[in-house]
């Protein structure tokens, strides 16, 4: 049962109560659909390791052998993490009863750092959606001022649609649906754009979406690995291939440059949604730390220079006087 599509407000009647509680399983609201996909998939990679145990005594060393494994054989740490939180999810009665295999995943967890996508800059960003702009892909632009402006995770970004969004003379409200937090808490969130460019960008998205009927429609109406392919085209028309960055490298970097430019943690743990003040500050650390070390090849830098906001608006200007 897909549990994103089901948060309600509570009805008065009992007979109202139970027709909106119809065919939702409470255990499969707990988590989001995203998440019991990965869940499902790591306790897919963990259960032929668990068909030899006679008993719940032999759990914890049939768990910690295939974590061995799985760091002999190169795996990924999230697939390890998936694999015990979905046994300890779907088989609530081993909670405590894997204190090895904790162990374990901690030490590795301790001696491998991860692979985090690199914050990208504001300088970046505004180059993105000027290029985009220019070969009339407004969609993409928009994803880009909402993840950067708005810190919005990549899934986010992906069910946001016109509707959701207000635009006001100097800020943006957008409403989120099924996020983290918000299922945690049972309540919908919101976030605020202040930016001119985002502002002029979600406009003229929201009216292009008006005029063709698409006002419930997401803005990227594509599939996210099309976003993902289109995120890598422009990377590397500003050959910045070298640098890894990724579409949360949206979120990232916009966190980081609240933290530059304001010198609040707290404001850009608010502005990020992280309920974590001691995750927040692992991330904003590691994003501020990489920026010294940020340099353009003289490609990446004639790009960036060529797409840059103030560049484009010369431009205009002077087709302007030609006209």
């Amino acid at each position: 049962m897909r549990q994103a599509e089901f948060k309600f407000c509570a009805r008065r009647s009992r007979q109202q109560r139970v027709s909106q509680r119809r065919n939702v399983l409470l255990w499969d609201a707990a988590i989001t659909k995203r998440t019991q996909e990965r869940y499902v998939e790591g306790l897919r990679q963990l259960k032929p390791h668990l068909k030899k145990i006679k008993s719940s005594k032999d759990l914890d060393e049939a768990v910690s052998e295939w974590i061995q494994l799985s760091w002999e054989k190169g795996d990924s740490l999230h697939i390890v993490n998936d694999g015990l939180c979905g046994l300890q999810h779907y088989y609530p009665w081993v909670k405590h009863k894997i204190p090895l295999s904790w162990r374990l995943f901690r030490v590795w967890r301790k001696v491998e750092a991860p692979n985090r996508a690199p914050p990208l800059t504001k300088e970046i960003v505004d180059s993105f959606v000027m290029y985009a702009i220019a070969h009339r892909d407004l969609s993409f632009a928009a994803m880009m001022v909402l993840g950067f402006y708005g810190l919005l995770r990549t899934g986010e970004l992906m069910q946001i649609r016109p509707s959701d969004i207000l635009v006001g003379r100097r800020a943006a409200v957008i409403s989120l649906k099924d996020t983290k937090s918000g299922l945690r808490n049972a309540a919908h969130e919101t976030v605020s754009i202040t930016e001119d460019l985002a502002l002029e960008i979600l406009r003229a998205a929201i009216s292009e979406s008006a005029s063709n009927n698409f006002q419930k429609v997401p803005l990227w109406s594509k599939s996210p690995q099309c976003f993902r392919n289109a995120f890598r085209r422009h990377c590397s028309m500003f050959h910045l291939q070298a640098h890894n960055f990724r579409p949360y490298s949206l979120r990232r970097g916009g966190a980081t440059a609240i933290f530059q430019q304001s010198g609040s943690m707290e404001l850009a743990l608010l502005k990020g949604r992280w309920t974590s003040t001691k995750v927040a500050k692992i991330y904003l650390a590691d994003g501020l730390s990489y920026l010294p070390g940020l340099t353009y090849s003289v490609d990446a830098r004639k790009q960036l220079s060529k797409w840059s906001v103030n560049n484009q608006l010369k431009t205009d200007r002077d087709r302007g006087r030609g006209e």
